[in-house]
């Protein structure tokens, strides 16, 4: 029989198209009894191969191809793994090569149960004989009758499956090399996998019988019946570690009472019946030195909040028992599962903890885990289309068509445009062919976010090593990683806790106050008084504005309305708000489906929002354990598979036993199906909740630290807008005291030099440390000579660096060329003591105006310090319009905006609509104006003019956008709306009438018994409507 061993698969990235399973069918089919994979300079696909082999019968055979040294000479070598050991072996091999051992004598010591196989090109007789004595093999590409030192076997290369695979690989080696593609040259079509007749037939016997002779000695058997996890302590068992820890920190939070105890035997007992002790002990473990280290790592995220040990631990902050948070959503009995415990880090302190641990436990035994990512639909078609010298914006132009399918030929079905748009260019056609079979192929290796793995012994024992940065990367993926018996951390960079580190140490160095995060109250007044008002921007969780509304209906006053806030806002729930709010409030009963469940319905007014109560249900109305329970929730969402029909059939029997009938059982299992499906997870609301919280905190009572802190995140002008609605002021820049990130002192914003477009950050670093200064001349005179130029002094002067020496920007910026020419000259004469002495003559200039100034610093730093003449209107006209940034689908609106940019276009029917882009100077929308109003607002129509636009706001891809029924330009006008009243009874009417006319018009109310006048604050329209709808509420209403 022929074994086929040198086969090349996709994790040879970009140099075969062989996958796996294809492979494994194919051979099948093909009357192959034993297959290998032999991928260059990397195991990537070894375990994979090896499970899927087996299930399918087929024999694997694990190779490794790499080029090594043999006394100076780069040979081409094939280890082949004959048995556990030897797979142990080519792990060490492949690793050691990775680690950048070149030579063949570094891997000597590792050749136990490894063939050799060298290609006959190489095999001489001085090289041969250099080599074992035994299990080398000379591999033969082709038939030869040529006799060598060592046994010859059959040995060829397949890098596809089908001879028409070829130009596929041509052009994964066109976009590996950066080529384009040429038609006039032929690909080798040789490589593909052929009929094992056909292969046994081109070979003489006494190759095929040395093949045979190496297959039958290989063998694998790679079951676990344990976890390699490491000992966390040699000279005490886990077990017992776990309990006197556990119970200690119980003991001193004086919870021992009967529920306590219980609890937490029931889940010593699980951890230790599935072999995670040690497990508990190692998360316990890096959490306690990263708080030893002052590193906050927050309260705990997932289902391991509802983990008592966990909480004993001091791996979570939430005890779970007081909270009602559940073991089993956690870790299940009934439910062979690793634990997962999400160990949450600051982003800019992952490294130290990796050190930590690399340290701890030794650097050969801790490893991050590698992933790889793929050929995407764009990706794909991008990458085909550029070997076939496409140009950028005709790639561009088709592949912004692609949309969000599962693959290329979903999106083919799907999209008309872009199907319509291959099938009319036949180049496009090949493309998108060659497109489709790449896509899903490995295109690079990366390092996986969050996986870290542990274990006993050296990794290499259990998989092949590649470097990194801090530790070393497995070869593996991180499902062959588990499937091997190792257990996965997630070791998770949050930048919400950098952001909350980095405000309690700028509290404790302002303000002289140690703030322990994991001891703010969650239940602050001030902090949830945020919530109320729906101020949450900058806030993890809670900064969408349709949360921020949900959260003013809500108006929460305990951290048990957070957890539900965050829970209930999400696609599916977010449907019962409304009811969930009536209810809250008391403006609608609440119903239960039957008295028995609600006890766990109660805290959510009838409602289920949280997979805990669909367990609780279970449990209470049908007798299930939690476990099964679990079973029962994890199989609806499913909703597929034998268990699926099981569990319905023993949730409506057992029902039927606890006293309830059928129909009411079958109600309420339909119940639980129906908020199975998206109903969240308590435990991990928890954690959620409580860092928005925490972050909350810091904002309610040290706004100014919060953001000075969050203003380096990404979204810095929405803050910086944010801040300036809560009362803090813009400081105007100042070149002597701009500090390189945005300060908070005193209620004004310092904006930083940071922020200012094409200012290099080694000049705002040397103006820091080189102040202060003098004058603009003083500056350039003392600046290094690289910067002494126009495009990059310029930008300070038009955001006011230097107002405080000369408030005429345009002046500064119309002579900065002569300026630094009249510098230059003077800077000659080294040895002049009057050159710095003399001072430069301004031509004058008549300055910006505020308008200019305005736009010029929005353009440089995203937000302007100078006032804009809107928002003067914004003053006089407060309560005449909505803010941008307090719009809210569905709510009909006034806003107060300038006109940026217009776009028409032709309807089906021939008629003209228009796209407005506008300001309120902070905030941006989008306003479609259908075609009867843009039509009749066309002559008040222009850009840069300011308007009140009245009309719905709507959401589409994730935007608000505003449809507009009503426009009113800014003018300002004399005239007046005056109105007489006699008494004030029908005042909010009119107010309410007055409010559905905007305009320029101030109202002015006349009483006609106290003879005294009143400024509304409102401005109407001029019209004969209005005129006409206050008839009856106010005795006279005249314009003058």
């Amino acid at each position: 029989m022929y074994a086929q061993l040198n086969t090349k698969t996709v994790f040879s990235f970009m140099d075969a198209t062989v996958k796996l399973t294809d492979y494994i069918t194919a051979a099948k089919a093909l009357g192959y009894q034993t297959l290998g994979i032999s991928d260059s300079d990397n195991l990537h696909a070894a375990h994979h191969f090896i499970m899927q082999a087996q299930a399918a019968d087929i024999q694997p055979v694990i190779g490794y191809e790499t080029t090594l040294l043999l006394n100076s000479l780069a040979i081409n070598f094939t280890f082949i793994a004959k048995t556990n050991t030897g797979l142990k072996n080519l792990y060490s091999i492949s690793s050691k090569k990775n680690f950048g051992f070149n030579d063949f004598s570094d891997m000597q010591s590792h050749l136990s149960d490894v063939a050799l196989i060298i290609p006959a090109d190489s095999a001489i007789d001085s090289i041969l004989s250099q080599l074992p004595q035994n299990d080398v093999y000379v591999g033969l590409a082709q038939p030869m009758t040529q006799g060598f030192l060592r046994p010859k076997i059959p040995f060829l290369t397949v890098r596809y499956l089908n001879a028409g695979d070829a130009e596929t690989l041509a052009i994964l080696h066109h976009i590996k090399n950066g080529t384009k593609y040429d038609d006039s040259l032929t690909s080798n079509h040789f490589e593909n996998l052929r009929a094992e007749s056909d292969v046994r037939a081109l070979f003489d016997a006494e190759s095929l019988k040395n093949l045979n002779r190496l297959v039958s000695e290989i063998s694998y058997d790679i079951a676990f019946d344990t976890l390699a996890l490491p000992r966390f302590n040699p000279e005490k068992l886990a077990v017992e570690e776990l309990r006197e820890t556990a119970e200690t920190f119980l003991k001193a939070r004086q919870l021992t009472s009967a529920n306590y105890q219980q609890r937490l035997d029931h889940e010593l007992g699980v951890i230790h019946e599935m072999g995670f002790d040690d497990y508990f002990l190692i998360v316990a473990d890096v959490i306690r030195y990263a708080r030893l280290q002052h590193i906050y790592t927050g309260m705990g995220r997932g289902s391991a909040l509802g983990s008592l040990v966990a909480y004993a631990l001091q791996i979570t902050g939430v005890d779970p028992v007081a909270n009602n948070l559940l073991f089993e959503r956690f870790l299940n009995p009934e439910r062979a599962s690793l634990p997962d415990i999400d160990i949450d880090m600051p982003d800019n302190q992952r490294a130290e903890i990796l050190t930590y641990v690399k340290n701890r436990y030794g650097s050969s035994h801790v490893a991050q885990i590698m992933t790889f990512s793929t050929f995407g639909m764009k990706q794909s078609f991008r990458d085909v289309a550029k070997v076939f010298g496409m140009t950028e914006v005709e790639i561009s132009h088709v592949s912004s068509m692609i949309g969000r399918s599962d693959n290329l030929a979903q999106e083919y079905e799907k999209n008309n445009r872009f199907r319509a748009e291959i099938i009319n260019d036949s180049r496009l056609q090949k493309i998108f062919a060659y497109a489709q079979k790449i896509e899903g192929m490995p295109r690079q290796k990366s390092v996986h976010a969050s996986g870290v793995v542990l274990a006993a012994h050296d990794l290499t024992d259990y998989l092949p090593l590649a470097p990194g940065e801090i530790l070393p990367i497995t070869q593996f993926e991180a499902h062959d990683v588990e499937a091997i018996g190792l257990i996965k951390f997630d070791f998770l960079s949050i930048k919400n806790l950098t952001f909350i580190n980095d405000m309690r140490d700028l509290v404790a160095k302002r303000y002289e106050k140690q703030i322990d995060i994991s001891q703010i109250d969650l239940n602050d007044d001030a902090t949830l008084e945020i919530f109320r008002k729906g101020q949450t921007l900058g806030i993890f969780q809670f900064e969408n504005p349709q949360m921020m509304n949900f959260l003013r209906q809500l108006k929460p006053t305990e951290f048990a309305d957070v957890v539900a806030a965050t829970s209930i806002f999400r696609p599916g729930p977010s449907a019962f708000i409304p009811e969930f709010i009536r209810r809250r409030h008391g403006e609608e009963t609440v119903i239960y489906p039957d008295d028995s469940i609600a006890d766990i319905l109660s805290p959510t007014y009838g409602i289920m929002i949280y997979q805990e109560q669909i367990m609780q249900v279970a449990q209470i109305f049908a007798g299930f354990s939690l476990g099964r329970a679990d079973l029962l929730r994890r199989a609806i969402s499913k909703k597929q598979g034998s268990e699926f029909e099981q569990l319905k059939a023993e949730f409506i029997a057992g029902s039927l036993k606890k006293g309830h009938t059928t129909e009411k059982a079958t109600e309420i299992y339909e119940l639980i199906e129906r908020f199975a499906n998206y109903g969240f997870n308590r435990s991990h609301a928890f954690g959620y909740g409580a860092l928005a919280v925490q972050m909350t905190y810091f904002k309610a009572h040290y706004p100014d630290v919060f953001y000075e802190i969050m203003l380096r995140d990404s979204k810095r002008i929405a803050l910086l807008n944010d801040a300036q609605n809560l009362g803090f002021k813009l400081g105007q820049p100042t070149i002597n005291r701009m500090p390189y990130y945005d300060k908070l002192s005193k209620g004004e914003i310092f904006l930083g030099m940071r922020a200012i477009k094409s200012l290099p950050r080694d000049l705002a670093l040397w103006i820091i440390e080189h102040r202060e200064f003098s004058s603009l001349q003083d500056f350039i005179q003392k600046l290094p000579e690289n910067y002494r130029k126009e495009t990059v002094i310029r930008p300070l002067i038009e955001v006011g660096a230097f107002d405080n020496f000369d408030p005429n920007r345009r002046k500064l910026v119309e002579n900065l060329k002569k300026l630094l020419d009249f510098n230059s000259v003077f800077q000659t004469d080294l040895f002049s003591e009057t050159s710095t002495n003399l001072k430069f003559a301004y031509d004058d200039y008549e300055d910006y105006s505020n308008a200019e100034k305005y736009q010029m610093e929005f353009d440089l730093m995203g937000v302007a310090v100078t006032e804009h003449p809107l928002m003067r209107i914004a003053r006089t006209r407060q309560g005449n319009f909505t803010e941008v940034s307090q719009l809210t689908a569905g709510q009909k609106a006034t806003i107060l905006v300038q006109l940026t940019h217009l776009k028409t276009h032709r309807t089906k029917n021939g008629a003209t609509m228009a796209f407005l882009n506008v300001t309120d100077t902070k905030d941006e929308l989008d306003v479609t104006m259908f075609p009867e109003s843009y039509h009749h607002f066309l002559p008040e129509i222009e850009v840069n003019d300011f308007y009140l636009i009245t009309g719905k706001v709507s959401e589409r891809n994730d935007r608000l956008q505003l449809v507009a029924e009503g426009l009113v330009k800014i003018v300002e006008t004399d005239k007046k709306l005056w109105l007489a009243i006699l008494e004030t009874s029908k005042n909010s009417r009119i107010a309410q009438i007055l409010k559905e006319f905007p305009g320029n018009s101030p109202v002015i109310l006349y009483n006609e018994t106290t003879k005294t006048t009143q400024m509304t604050g409102i401005y109407v329209d001029e019209s004969e409507i209005l005129l006409k709808r206050l008839t009856g509420y106010v005795d006279k209403a005249v314009y003058r």
